[in-house]
């Protein structure tokens, strides 16, 4: 009878702290007077499962769209979706952290630029930056133009072998991206363009996205974290035995600086290259930027290429223009360099145009109110509050751009037909000292590749691929094959 009794008091009480929760979240909280749903206001519960599922990017662009350019998106979280937010949460006059819920943690001994803290992440950011100067960019390129050789080659030698000449650009673009990233970070290719299939490093990678999702997720539930961690560790126990074999593997070709051997200077190179302690890198700093920029570097470059190709497809008068502009300029591959294409305005437009459609990140990137707490879209929110910039919502709403689901690379040309845009609310490369300093390089290597491909091959959308854009996203986007018919020109 006691042991009844015990558990129907312990049970009543869970029932009565949860109720509540539920009354404080609702009208007592300091952020109860934002607009949002009932259910998404009190429980992290539907943001955290929106999340798992992949489709969280597309519930917050439909929250915004009935509540307006903020929305409450959980008990303590806000997301915008304009302009100001930008520079509100991102400024270089900001001082907002990062929610380290939000981020993977990282196994290395240093943390890489992404989480460093700030006097830490200058000093690394400006070692950085050397990769990404003038002369970099060029040493750059003559070690890109050799992987994309290759990927003529390779692609040319696929279709001679198939019958129906159908090619998954998704995978072509992330071998060529992972080989040279691979080798601009620790001297060697993964090989995956020349196997025609991934390594098991980048496979161990796309394989974990799902498990990075509800790992991050985890930490808001701390009564539950353990179980889901221990869940997420044993259903991927091979996937972190291959990572931790990888990081191992890196760790040996930094200290033996095996990346010093090749002609060309690498962004390892310029990284190492200062001796000013103002902006040098431990061995482990630079073990654990490598690591994370294998991915950043790759992957991005690679998802804006297929998203590219997608949309260019999709549209043929588009195609038939970007076409016609590359194989017009340019009489033999030879010609088609990182400089000749800044003299084509339409290919940037239509690089620009895909990220506003198919951004490489499409959640927003959450930062912490500080302490007093702070103006943010002409409202002031509380200190320690969750605060992010919908990227995909804010490049999907009519507030910001006119004709949002269309495809209109004139709408960045300056011809007037994007002149009602709000184009300062797009930001794939974010604003502010922590802002991605890879956008000159991204824009170059992506229309490298693109013009290469454009030049050398006629290229068809497989019907099967019209809806390929609609996907789900875990931190980045789940990407489907992109089967594309590959005719080489005569």
């Amino acid at each position: 009878m006691d042991l009844l009794y015990n558990l129907y008091t312990g049970f009543l009480l869970i029932l009565l702290f949860l109720a509540w929760r539920v009354v404080y979240n609702r009208y007592f909280h300091p952020l109860s007077r934002y607009p949002g749903p009932f259910i998404w206001g009190v429980s992290r519960i539907p943001y955290a499962a929106a999340y798992a599922r992949g489709n969280l990017h597309r519930w917050v662009q439909h929250l915004h769209d009935q509540y307006g350019d903020v929305v409450r998106v959980a008990p303590d979280e806000l997301s915008y979706r304009n302009e100001q937010a930008w520079r509100d949460i991102h400024g270089p006059s900001r001082n907002f952290p990062k929610d380290m819920r939000f981020y993977h943690a990282s196994k290395a001994k240093a943390p890489s630029v992404v989480v460093a803290p700030d006097p830490v992440h200058g000093r690394q950011k400006r070692a950085i930056l050397r990769a990404f100067s003038e002369p970099a960019l060029k040493s750059h390129e003559r070690l890109l133009r050799p992987f994309v050789d290759t990927l003529m080659q390779k692609l040319q030698q696929v279709i001679t072998e198939k019958r129906d000449h159908a090619v998954d650009m998704t995978e072509w673009y992330n071998y060529v991206m992972f080989d040279f990233m691979s080798l601009e970070l620790f001297g060697e290719s993964l090989g995956c363009l020349e196997q025609g299939t991934y390594h098991p490093w980048v496979d161990m990678l796309f394989g974990s996205i799902k498990a990075w999702a509800f790992l991050s997720q985890s930490k808001y539930f701390p009564s539950l974290s353990w179980i889901i961690k221990a869940a997420v560790l044993f259903f991927c126990r091979d996937l972190l035995h291959h990572r931790t074999t990888k990081l191992t593997s890196i760790a040996s070709k930094v200290d033996k600086g095996k990346v010093s051997e090749l002609d060309q200077p690498t962004f390892s190179a310029y990284i190492r290259a200062s001796k000013d302690p103002r902006s040098t890198l431990s061995e482990e700093e630079i073990l654990s930027n490598h690591s994370f920029m294998m991915m950043a570097g790759s992957e991005t470059t690679a998802t804006l290429l297929s998203g590219c190709t997608f949309f260019v497809l999709k549209d043929p008068e588009i195609y038939k223009e970007i076409s016609f502009q590359i194989r017009h300029r340019f009489s033999s591959p030879s010609e088609i360099t990182f400089s000749s294409l800044s003299s084509i305005p339409y290919l940037r437009a239509v690089l620009q145009e895909t990220l506003r459609m198919y951004p490489p990140l499409p959640l927003g990137m959450p930062r912490l109110v500080p302490g007093g707490g702070a103006m943010v879209s002409g409202q002031f929110v509380p200190e320690k509050t969750s605060v992010a910039v919908a990227s995909w919502a804010t490049y999907q709403s009519s507030s910001n751009f006119k004709d949002p689901q269309l495809f209109l690379p004139e709408r960045w040309l300056g011809t007037g037909q994007g002149d009602e845009d709000v184009k300062a609310a797009m930001q794939p490369f974010s604003v502010g000292p922590r802002a991605c300093p890879g956008r000159s390089l991204a824009f170059a290597e992506a229309s490298l590749i693109l013009a290469r491909l454009i030049w050398q091959f006629d290229l068809e959308l497989l019907p099967e691929c019209f809806s390929w854009a609609d996907q789900r996203a875990y931190i980045i986007w789940d990407k489907p094959p992109l089967l594309t018919k590959l005719t080489p020109r005569t």
